[in-house]
């Protein structure tokens, strides 16, 4: 019976931090954890300075997951697929630390999170487009931890 109330209690949390977020970013729920996705509006194409605006949201994120204790981040960075493998790994990994650097100025803490770049893989759109392109260049931020954990 504790278990199941241990069960019941996680999911409140994660459907409660999966609210918070989403007022922020785009939080969608998955087996990964929840997942916020930040399309290109946090950067200049081809950059990986983040925008004042970009920052504003970051801040919020970091504020909401400071009131959640002992969570996870992952920061993923991707591109669209315009250059080089080479220059887009490099670039998606850049865009991802720049991220990772400015939530830890926040506060959140270096230790919580992680950082990956992917390049050009997994687009979520047709790179045909320029809109598709756009939704290609994006860092999905992806929370999880013991608090908040699914049962297996």
């Amino acid at each position: 019976m504790q278990a199941s109330q241990a069960e019941k209690d996680k999911a409140a949390l994660r459907a409660r931090l999966q609210q918070e977020l989403s007022t922020v970013l785009q939080t969608r729920d998955s087996a990964r954890g929840l997942i916020m996705n930040e399309s290109d509006v946090l950067f200049e194409f081809g950059q990986y300075t983040l925008k004042p605006e970009a920052r504003e949201k970051l801040a919020k994120v970091s504020g909401i997951l400071l009131s959640f204790p002992g969570l996870t981040l992952e920061v993923d960075g991707y591109t669209d697929n315009v250059g080089s493998d080479e220059f887009n790994q490099t670039l998606s990994e850049k865009r991802a630390g720049a991220v990772r650097d400015y939530l830890t100025s926040e506060g959140v803490p270096a230790d919580s999170i992680t950082t990956k770049g992917f390049g050009k893989t997994n687009p979520v759109a047709s790179n045909d487009t320029p809109e598709g392109r756009q939704e290609n260049r994006r860092v999905e931020l992806v929370v999880s931890g013991d608090s908040i954990e699914r049962a297996k």
